[in-house]
């Protein structure tokens, strides 16, 4: 019989999210290399339509995966105004 413990960490939901980053990283940076490897358009039309769909969507999962680590990692940060935020103008009731 194995001595195998089985109160092993488990990995936290950081760390998890952060590898999924990378991966997802990694494939968008793959499919960008192509060329070096001569897939072109010309050479494969369709090929590099779908790659580049797949690229989006992956680009898409890759900025959820970034929302959701930040939201993890610093909450606060979701009530930090930018330059971008407007405040709400409240009229004076003093008058």
């Amino acid at each position: 019989m194995s001595n195998v413990p089985y109160d092993l960490p488990y990995d936290s939901k950081v760390a998890r999210l952060k590898k999924r980053y990378q991966g997802l990283a990694r494939v968008t940076a793959a499919i960008n290399d192509l060329y070096i490897y001569g897939v072109y358009p010309s050479n494969y039309p369709n090929l590099t339509t779908v790659l580049e769909q797949a690229k989006d969507h992956v680009k898409k999962i890759i900025k959820e995966t970034k929302t959701e680590i930040a939201l993890i990692e610093d909450p606060p940060s979701l009530y930090d105004l930018t330059e971008q935020d407007q405040l709400e103008v409240i009229k004076d009731d003093t008058n």
